[in-house]
């Protein structure tokens, strides 16, 4: 798959393959798009570890449960889901949060 602008189809050397042109691809569980932009994968991201911590909140909120295990789980499980990958997102400023 051939990503960007241009909406041309490459045929390989030896004439028995075409690349097609796409808008945007997963490639890894990472979707890329023709324009960079990441605000879709995050937000999906984002959205992912909120249905983690959903399911998670019997745990969470069992009061038999010590705060370093719920700690454990909450970064093993929920923080590992919304960071997958993230060390290769290009972020903007509106993007990071302080």
């Amino acid at each position: 798959m051939a990503v960007g602008d241009t909406s041309i189809y490459l045929q390989l050397e030896d004439g028995k393959g075409l690349i097609s042109h796409v808008y945007d691809y997963t490639y890894l569980g990472i979707s890329i798009t023709k324009d960079g932009n990441y605000e879709p994968e995050i937000n999906y991201r984002i959205n992912r570890g909120r249905a983690a911590i959903s399911k998670l909140n019997n745990i969470l909120w069992d009061r038999n449960v010590t705060p370093k295990t719920k700690s454990h789980i909450y970064h093993t499980i929920v923080k590992s889901t919304i960071t997958y990958a993230a060390e290769t997102w290009c972020l903007k400023a509106k993007t990071v949060q302080n």
